[in-house]
């Protein structure tokens, strides 16, 4: 009903009808139209122009991208081109090298691959002693077998072993192993007889074996008298060089330039048929002449062992004797020593009864001290016979002369610094002396005194000017420096004991060698083993030139110390060095071996003649613990006695007119005679033979090789000659 009401009450409103033209409507349509068309030509032109543009660009970036292309095509060219180059030239390079640098080497190796060496061992140069007659060391003739497996047949190669194994008396399973190796060569034995390589000579035309087999010439170290200054000889090793001694210092004079047989092989190693052998011939070593002289060699080797076995020494000893005016070592002898021939088995009976309980290293150590040659590489103190020294730097310095009475007085000891040092005679003191009878009775404060006079800057620049503040130069392997306390450390207590000897040590040879600078004048002399070399082949002798420093001490300083050393042997502490018929000079020494060890080192330096010394000596001996006690006067002074006694007539030294004479005799050739012959050809001449105790030893059989010393060599009359059989 609300509805009605509302639709009744409602007003319409009527739109009047607009009419527009036709033709503007027209006209409005061509508008649009025309506007379209303008708009598709514009797109149609910006199309175009775009079309246009992509094609230039195009055109241009190809042209670029060619341009771009072409230069690096260009310089991939070029880097291309350098490339090449590179590897050219480093390949031009390469073969240049390979052919100028590396083409001797490389034929060498070539030649290698297409043939088979055997090296041919030098003869090593012989050892004489110095009189250039007696050899020490000479390599004799022996050979070395060797085998080619590749050329020993397979089904001979059992029956090759077998006979090797037993001819040599080898491990017949280690011979077959190389023979049944796939190698050129193998060494089956080294250095052996010729009787046995021609017992495999014979087995080999037996069993028609021709090839595999090589027999060459080789030599081996022979050493005629055995121990004979073994400790200076030294010796080599399975491969000839030098391990020890002259042995290895010469080394390089001694060893010769190796040969070889050389033959052409195959790819397999195996020998070329038809083709021959080509020997190069080994060049020899040189010869050596030494200062050693065999038969004074003897006297001391046979002197030094008497005299440690008499006197019980635990540690040896040793000999030098020097030609003062030459430097030549005419012996140096140790004891215990050991045979040149059979090094590394053990050389006293000592030893012997030991051997086998020893391990492989305690045994070494025994080799090792059993070669040490004592002389040279060990050190020790001089004691008393350093006084010498000392009195030389006083009489040069002008503090002291030689018999200016009380000049000296000994109270039996002398306080330095605070330190008493007692003389060794304290108990009842020397009282008033001269430098000369101060020397004579070793008067410990006397020589302190001198010291302290002398100065510590002074005292130094005589060691250094002796050549005790560096080694000798001798030419032996091994040689020890001295030991002392800086110069700058050594305050008045160290002076006081350096001045007697004590509290420093030196080695044998230093103190030997300044024994001789005071022996010749006041000249210095460098020791030495070798005196020249020898061409083998050629005989052309080389000497060695003599080395010297003169002035050490004036003529007259020298005189006067050797004065004073002939009346220690006349009326001091060396008078068991005394030699009828002749002048020697000389003093005694010991020195405690260490601090607090209670064992002593003790010793003599001598010289003879005095009025033209010849020979000088040192005898040292380690540790002497038998009945004679230790004192340098009683133990090592008689050894001094008895060597002059036997070299002075040996040497033809001229004797003092007014000393006795006494009967020399002339030494029998006892070569090529049995040892029981010599024995009493040796007694109808008044001398003896030295030989060793061997219950084993048929004297009736046993044929003598060579003795010392030779015949026609004049002895002192009781003397032994030393023999080897």
């Amino acid at each position: 009903m609300r509805k009605d009401k509302s639709q009744k009450s409602k007003k319409v409103v009527t739109i009047p009808e607009i009419k527009i033209k036709k033709t503007s409507v027209q006209k409005i349509k061509n508008l649009k139209k025309n506007e379209k068309d303008n708009q598709e030509k514009l797109r149609r032109k910006l199309q175009r122009r775009n079309e246009k543009l992509q094609k230039k660009n195009k055109i241009k970036n190809q042209k670029t991208t060619n341009k771009v292309s072409e230069i690096n095509r260009k310089k991939r060219m070029k880097n291309m081109i350098l490339i090449s180059f590179f590897i050219f030239t480093v390949i031009l390079g390469k073969i240049a090298y390979l052919q100028f640098a590396k083409g001797q080497e490389l034929q060498s190796m070539a030649y290698l691959q297409q043939t088979l060496d055997r090296s041919v061992n030098p003869k090593r140069g012989t050892i004489y002693d110095a009189t250039g007659k007696n050899i020490l060391a000479i390599s004799s003739t022996v050979e070395t077998v060797t085998v080619n497996p590749v050329n020993i047949a397979n089904d001979d190669k059992e029956k090759v072993a077998e006979a090797l194994a037993n001819i040599f008396e080898l491990d017949y399973e280690k011979v077959l192993k190389k023979v049944k190796k796939h190698s050129s060569i193998e060494t089956i034995v080294k250095k052996v007889d010729k009787d046995k390589t021609d017992e495999l000579r014979s087995w080999m035309k037996a069993n028609n074996i021709t090839n595999g087999i090589n027999i060459d010439e080789d030599t081996k170290r022979y050493y005629p008298y055995n121990n004979l200054a073994s400790q200076v000889i030294g010796f080599t090793g399975s491969d000839n060089q030098g391990l020890d001694g002259i042995e290895a210092i010469y080394e390089n004079e001694l060893k010769g330039e190796k040969g070889k047989i050389v033959k052409m092989t195959d790819a397999r190693g195996g020998d070329i048929e038809k083709e021959g052998e080509n020997y190069v011939e080994p060049v020899d070593g040189m010869d050596l002449i030494l200062g050693i002289d065999a038969t004074i060699q003897g006297i001391a080797e046979k002197y030094l062992k008497e005299a440690c076995i008499d006197n019980k020494t635990t540690d040896g000893g040793n000999i030098i004797i020097m030609d003062p005016k030459t430097g030549n070592i005419l012996a140096m002898a140790g004891y215990p020593n050991y045979n040149l021939n059979e090094p590394y088995k053990p050389s006293t009976d000592e030893m012997k009864e030991v051997w086998d309980r020893l391990s492989d290293s305690d045994k070494t150590k025994q080799m090792q001290a059993m070669w040490r040659n004592k002389a040279v590489t060990d050190t020790y103190e001089p004691g008393s016979t350093f006084k010498l020294y000392t009195a030389s730097a006083a009489l040069e310095e002008g503090i002291a002369k030689p018999d200016e009475k009380g000049a000296f007085n000994c109270t039996g000891s002398i306080e330095v610094a605070g330190v008493r040092i007692k003389c060794w005679r304290h108990y009842r003191p020397h009282g008033s002396q001269s430098l000369r009878e101060a020397l004579m009775n070793s008067c410990n404060p006397v020589f302190i005194g001198l010291g302290e006079k002398i100065g510590v800057k002074t005292y130094y620049e005589y060691l250094r000017k002796f050549g005790f503040l560096k080694k000798t130069g001798i030419d032996l392997p091994g040689e020890a420096s001295s030991i002392f306390l800086k110069e700058e450390k050594v305050g008045p207590v160290e002076l006081a004991t350096i001045a007697f000897g004590q509290r420093f040590e030196i080695t044998p040879i230093q103190m030997i060698t300044g024994v001789a600078t005071i022996a010749n004048g006041g000249t210095h002399v460098k020791p030495r083993i070798v005196k020249a070399k020898v061409n083998s082949k050629t005989g052309e002798r080389i000497e060695i030139p003599i080395e010297k420093e003169e002035n050490v001490i004036s003529k007259e300083t020298a005189n006067n110390v050797l004065s004073m050393m002939n009346t220690v042997v006349d009326v001091g502490t060396g008078k068991n060095a005394q030699v009828k018929g002749y002048s020697i000079g000389g003093k005694t020494g010991t020195s405690e071996d260490g601090v607090n060890t209670n064992k002593y080192v003790t010793s003599f330096v001598g010289v003879a003649p005095i009025e033209d010394p010849q020979i000088v000596l040192l005898v040292t001996l380690y540790n002497p613990t038998g009945e004679g006690g230790h004192q340098g006067g009683g133990v090592a002074a008689p050894i001094g006695g008895q060597l002059f006694s036997e070299i002075l007539p040996y040497i033809d030294a001229k004797k003092n007119e007014a000393a006795e004479s006494e009967e020399i005799v002339e030494v029998p050739n006892i070569e090529g005679i049995t040892i029981e012959e010599a024995r009493k050809i040796l007694k109808d001449s008044g001398l003896d033979i030295n030989i060793e105790k061997d219950e084993s030893l048929n004297e009736k059989e046993t044929i003598i090789k060579e003795q010392l010393p030779k015949k026609g060599i004049k002895l002192k009359a009781g003397s032994k000659v030393i023999i080897s059989y």
